[in-house]
């Protein structure tokens, strides 16, 4: 029972999603186009560090189609006009590393201006949510999604592609690209002849790699491929050692942990450099390892508002008492919360030296709540040294441009997707004002935050008459179904981390 409820959530994102999937909310699809104005409304359009005053943003079908100071655009006569005095229009966020699970998570994506994610571990579910997202089928944010993990033997997750044999690296490329995944994604385990071979031929056949810095393999080398992100600041404690430290050279997670406090600054700032250079991006995740904590301050989290819409199978995922942060010993969980300035620290030294960031925040581990956690994400980047504009970037205009998708997303302007947020705020002053929303409009589709608490509220009394037999039934039907023969999980192994100190995806 312990090791089912541990990696429920995996199991659920490895399984086909069940016909009629009840938490599914249905996007209405209109007849027409009609267009919708914003009058009179101040853009920060985050191509640059800007505000707009008195601009009239036009929007049909799920794109801007015009933009431009109040007197000067005409409002179309079937336009729904929403009143943009006093408040500011920008793009939507982009949650740049997350583990969604269930599409119960979609309405709080949305409800806190989430319009864009990053999964980082797929399966044909993913593939499909993706699929009716961008149909319309779907009411959710856009997904741009991994395939299964890539890692060595035995794997950290179950679930996870095996790769040993550089022989197969091709192949392995070629069945995801197949499958139709945007990028994949490496991880810990990886061999450096088995790096060297899937760097190779994921170039070869234009499908990015991203993720973890494998123990086998280092920051040198993942740096000199250009890995086109590291995730979780993976392998750079490691990497800047100052000279005579006790930890150089030892890549376990404990020192890794414990190597934040022996780092020199000088070589932060040259791997720094070179991320630049190489075109190297990073997404720290900086929250994940904020929620690393006790039973004591696990219950408090639990406590927290948000934990109401939280799905009660993620709940049981995250139970104090049995999930992977009950086995941490507690000296781990000590220096994970001390090497916390350490961790801002080398983001800031990041950006001062050139080097791209994304805002993500690992959501589906322990207490990362979907949407809530990439407000604390942002205020991490701020506290980390970058500016307002400099941490929204992260997450609108720099993570499109990060996805090849610049002319597509992120940005407010004529011809891009209509994703944005109407605040109260200008949250170039303060970050958190992103948080003081009107509404948020997801590929055209505009939603008052009312409508969007609404879904929160429907989400919490249906949470909240979720007796424990219904849940265990949930789960026993997952687990049946996780381990049949043809499905995604299908593998038998024991659904639980092979290293218990390293869980994060």
């Amino acid at each position: 029972m312990t090791a089912l409820v541990f990696v429920l959530g995996l199991v659920l994102a490895l399984c086909p999603p069940p016909a009629g999937d009840p938490v599914a909310v249905k996007a209405a699809l209109p007849a027409a186009e009609p267009a919708i104005a914003f009058v009179g409304v101040s853009v920060v359009p985050m191509d640059r560090e800007a505000v707009l005053a008195g601009q009239t943003v036009v929007v049909r079908g799920d794109r801007i189609v015009a933009l431009g100071p109040a007197g000067e655009v005409a409002v179309p006569e079937d336009a729904t006009r929403i009143d943009g005095a006093g408040r500011w229009l920008m793009p939507g966020l982009a949650d740049m590393h997350v583990h969604t699970w269930t599409s119960d998570d979609f309405p709080l994506f949305l409800a806190n201006g989430v319009t864009t994610v990053r999964n980082m571990f797929g399966s044909a579910m993913q593939l499909e949510w993706r699929r009716q997202v961008a149909a319309g089928e779907l009411l959710g944010p856009t997904i741009l999604t991994a395939g299964p993990i890539i890692d060595g033997d035995p794997p950290v997750w179950p679930g996870s592609t095996v790769l040993t044999d550089p022989a197969q690296a091709e192949q392995v490329v070629l069945d995801q690209q197949a499958a139709g995944y945007d990028f994949l994604k490496v991880y810990a385990g990886l061999t450096r002849p088995v790096y060297d071979a899937l760097v190779a031929a994921s170039k070869a056949h234009g499908l990015r790699c991203m993720g973890h810095v494998p123990t086998d393999v280092g920051l040198d080398r993942v740096l000199e491929a250009a890995q086109a992100t590291i995730e979780h600041l993976d392998g750079f404690a490691a990497a800047a050692q100052r000279e005579g430290s006790p930890l150089a050279g030892k890549t376990d997670f404990r020192s890794s942990l414990a190597a934040w406090k022996h780092v020199d600054d000088e070589r932060l700032a040259a791997l720094a450099r070179r991320c630049a250079e190489n075109g190297v991006w990073n997404c720290p995740t900086l929250v994940v390892l904020q929620k690393w904590v006790g039973p004591e301050q696990a219950e408090t989290l639990l406590a927290r508002p948000e934990m109401q819409y939280v799905s009660p199978i993620l709940i049981q995922f995250w139970d104090p008492e049995t999930s992977y942060l009950a086995k941490m010993p507690a000296e781990v969980l000590e220096a994970t919360a001390a090497s916390d300035a350490d961790r801002k620290r080398c983001v800031g030294i990041l950006h001062r030296h050139g080097a791209r960031l994304l805002a993500g925040t690992d959501m589906g581990n322990p207490f990362v709540v979907a949407g809530f956690a990439l407000h604390e994400e942002l205020a991490n980047l701020v506290a980390a040294g970058l500016s307002p504009y400099e941490a929204l970037r992260a997450a609108t205009s720099g993570a499109a441009e990060f996805m090849g998708a610049a002319d597509e997303w992120g940005v407010v302007a004529a011809g891009r997707r209509a994703d944005l947020l109407l605040l109260e705020a200008n949250p170039l002053e303060d970050v958190r004002h992103a948080t003081r929303r009107v509404g948020v409009m997801v590929r055209g589709r505009w939603l008052e935050q009312a409508e969007l608490q609404g879904q929160l509220d429907e989400l919490a009394a249906r949470f909240a008459t979720t007796d424990d037999a219904a849940t265990q039934a949930a789960t026993d039907a997952e687990s049946d179904k996780a381990t049949e023969p043809g499905s995604d999980a299908g593998t038998g192994a024991a659904p639980e981390p092979a290293d218990e100190t390293s869980p994060r995806r």
